[in-house]
Parts: structure tokens; sequence; C-alpha cells
């Protein structure tokens, strides 16, 4: 009976589990990750967007100074030119791209100093998912609409303390006004959410690991930028935890941006027909009750959805930078390589050069040796290797 055994035989190597890396936990996922390079990163962007910032404000001057109002001696006409007034288009349009210009500044910051490849600051799949964010913005549509719905139906039978809308709320030209939502808005949500549900979620999550500090500590920040009595502020708040949560849940920003370009786009198209109030700053508890349990049943949904899809919520470790490549790569070599343990200056051995002194002759385990000199014991002669001088006839 033989007996195998595994003496001598490499060890199996033990199976170890890649860490894994959410969302807000992408900039740790980098070999060259150091505490300070988030901070770095929110400092390059917030320099992006002042200079971009500085020429949207000049931009929107020289514009101002094409309105003849701008030089007339009506106080109440140019006081009025610098109301924010969100039914006038232009004062839409640079308060639209003042926000927008969020997109590159945070873009090229994350370029310069965020994880790679760029588009992780969208999602853990290094890219946008159109597919998923396509039936993000279906399932946010339907819920909007059932929502939208809702609210007028409780409006017409004044259940939710319902306004009639001002005449100044009203867009002068509702198919312009609609025109610059459609094209302005979903760029404008898109900036939103890059900086807020992105930046700041994976910033955060790169000190702290657990999920609820990237989730809320941004809330407030999103909130303050928001011109809205107690309910509305509140009504806002419930909106980014939403978001967040979607965000890390889902790992990435589709969710997030649908429902926020669908929210945002529904309302102002409404108020360009004069339906919504645009200049509104107040609201309600029964409003919010409404919008807040909105918000809760189209996050639950997505989630749901998401599952079953199998949406991707995280990803492994970078890939390792190979240091086993040469900087300097030489030319294909035209000559025949030494043997093993020959030094490269070394004549072939077996062999002779033309004008060169008899080939090293190899040695014990290839390694070659000096040539024999004449006279010694197997040192080639006139007639061959290991042969004797000779004169006379042959006999």
């Amino acid at each position: 009976m033989s007996m195998t055994s595994n003496a001598g035989l490499p060890a199996p190597a033990e199976e170890v589990d890649e860490p894994r890396y959410e969302f807000h936990r992408l900039l740790r996922r980098e070999e060259n990750y150091r505490w300070w390079r988030p901070l770095a990163l929110l400092g390059t962007a917030a320099g992006f967007f002042a200079v971009l910032s500085i020429v949207v404000a000049l931009i929107s001057l020289v514009m101002m100074m094409f309105n003849p109002v701008f030089w007339s001696d009506d106080a109440a006409a140019l006081e009025q030119l610098t109301v924010m007034d969100m039914a006038d288009p232009m004062m839409f349009s640079i308060l639209m791209v003042s926000l927008i210009v969020m997109i590159p500044s945070v873009w090229f910051a994350y370029l310069l100093l965020g994880a790679k490849p760029v588009c992780l600051l969208v999602s853990v799949a290094g890219k946008i998912r159109w597919g998923w964010m396509g039936t993000a913005f279906a399932v946010s549509g339907i819920v909007y609409a059932a929502y939208f719905a809702l609210t007028f139906i409780l409006d017409a039978l004044d259940a939710g303390g319902g306004a009639q809308v001002p005449a100044s709320s009203i867009p002068d030209s509702p198919l312009f006004y609609a025109l610059l939502v459609i094209l302005l808005t979903p760029l404008q949500c898109a900036a939103e959410e890059l900086v807020f549900r992105g930046a700041f979620m994976q910033v955060i999550g790169s000190w702290l690991k657990h999920p609820l500090f990237a989730i809320l500590l941004p809330v407030p920040l999103f909130t303050a930028g928001h011109l809205y009595d107690i309910y509305g502020l509140l009504d806002v708040a419930i909106f980014a935890i939403a978001a967040g949560y979607l965000t890390w849940r889902t790992g990435g920003l589709e969710a997030a941006i649908a429902i926020h370009v669908v929210n945002n786009t529904s309302l102002f198209l409404l108020g360009s027909v004069g339906l919504v109030d645009l200049n509104a700053e107040g609201s309600d508890p029964v409003s919010l009750l409404i919008s807040g349990a909105m918000t809760a049943i189209l996050t639950v949904l997505l989630v749901k959805v998401a599952q079953k899809k199998d949406i991707q919520r995280s990803v492994g470790p970078a890939p390792r930078r190979r240091t086993d490549q040469h900087l300097l790569q030489p030319w294909p070599i035209a000559y025949p390589v030494p043997p093993q343990h020959q030094a490269y200056w070394a004549p072939e051995a077996g062999g002779n050069f033309p004008g060169q002194h008899p080939a090293y002759r190899p040695g014990p385990d290839g390694v070659p040796q000096p040539p024999l000199e004449p006279g010694q014991p197997g040192a080639p002669g006139p007639d061959g290797p290991g042969g004797q001088e000779r004169h006379g006839n042959s006999r």
C-alpha cells in the first residue's frame, strides 16, 4: 500500500476577504489616502467655485446694464430689478447658473485630489448607471404625480390652506420660462447632489466610518441654502436625509438626482402656469406632513427596486500599481543571450570569436572556465584536442 505525503509541498494560501468600500468611504479606497487630502479637496473646490461665481456675477452685471431700467431714475423699478424674483426669467437663469457652476468646481477638484476614476464621485461603479437612473426617474415621476394630484385636491377642498397665486409670481412668458426650467433645472439639481451627497458625504466618510455621520452632517448646510420658514426648512431637511440615505443604500447619486430633478422641475413647471407660487417662502404643518410622507414612501420604493435589481452598493480595493516595471525599457537584443551564470562580457561558451583567444570551456554547473594553456592536459594541440604533435611518415 502506497502512502502519499504532503511534506515539502507549499501550504494552500488562505482565502482573505478583500475589504469592501461603500459610497461614503470611497476616498479611503486609494493607497495614497492621507487625512488632509479631503480638506485639500474641499479647499480646491471652494477656490474653483469662488472664481466661477465672480465670472457669473460679472456676466450678470453686464446683462443688467443692458436693461433700460438699470439707467432709469425710477427707484421702485430699480429695486424690483435687484429683488430675487423667481418668476423673472433673467433672475431665474442667474440663480440656476450660479449653482450649476458647482459641477465643474467639484469635478476638477475631485479629478486632482479625489479617488480614481473621477466618476467614483457619482457611484461605486465608477460611472453613471443610466439604466438605474432611468428607473429612478420613472418611479419618482409616478409618485410625484400622485402627490401633486392629492395636493391640488386638498387645496380645492381648502383642507391644505391653499392660497391664490399672486399675479406677480406668474411668468409673463410661460413657454419661454418652461424651456429655461427644462434646460437648467436638471443641471442645478445634479450640481447640488454632487456637492452635498457626493463630495461632502465622501469627505466626512473618509474620517468617520458610520454612514449616519455622512448622511446627517451635510443636512444643515443644504438646508441653510433655502429661504423658507420653519416648515419649509423641515421639509428640505427631510428631503436631504432621504437623498443621503438613498445615496448610501444604492451606492451612488442616481436615485437622489432623480427625485431632486423631478421635484424641482415639477414645481417650476407648475409655477410657470400659475399653479404654484414661485416666490412662496412659507408652508404649514399639513403640507409638511403630506410632503414628508410622500418622501418616505418614495424612498422605500426606490430601495425595494434597487434590491430587486441588485444594484451595486460597494466596490473592492483599488487596483495596485505595478512596481516591477522598469522606467526605461531596452530595445530588443540583436545578439544571443549568454548562458545562465555567465558574465555578460564573457565569450560564448563552447565557441571562438574571430581574432580572440580560445573560447571558455564549460565547467561544472555550466560555469565557464578559463581556456587551457598549451601543454596542459586536455589542451588542444595541432592535430586536435588532447593530441600530440607527430613527425615523420605514418606506419
